[in-house]
């Protein structure tokens, strides 16, 4: 069963639109790609675009991942990102954007989709 974990979200000081950093106290894949512990950043590098760049502070680790918004009737009252655990692995599964009436949904990556598999889902 998959269980939800908020990782640490810190809304940039001088944020700009679509910009959200965190730390992830643990090595996480974002879409098909496994990152490290560590300190990241969320760019959304076309605005229009479901394609969103996260990358770790020394720009040694990137990765882009596509994601889909789904609207809420209230805006977030902070930033925040949340991923999904299966074991061992987690997976960025959701990034919320301060004030934004939105959420942007990370699609499964394929090691999230073989745990769902594996379970019979």
């Amino acid at each position: 069963m998959a269980s939800s974990l908020v990782l640490c979200a810190i809304p940039s000081m001088a944020q700009i639109a679509n910009s959200v950093t965190f730390d992830a106290p643990s090595a996480f894949y974002a879409g098909n790609a496994k990152m490290p512990a560590g300190s990241y950043r969320v760019t959304q590098p076309e605005p229009d675009d479901n394609l969103l760049l996260i990358e770790d502070r020394s720009g040694s680790h990137w990765a882009f991942v596509e994601c889909v918004i789904a609207h809420s009737e209230t805006p977030h009252a902070q930033s925040d990102v949340a991923s999904n655990k299966y074991g061992n692995v987690e997976s960025l599964s959701a990034i919320w954007v301060d004030a934004r009436k939105s959420e942007m949904q990370i699609l499964p990556a394929k090691v999230e989709q073989k745990c769902d598999q594996s379970r019979g889902r």
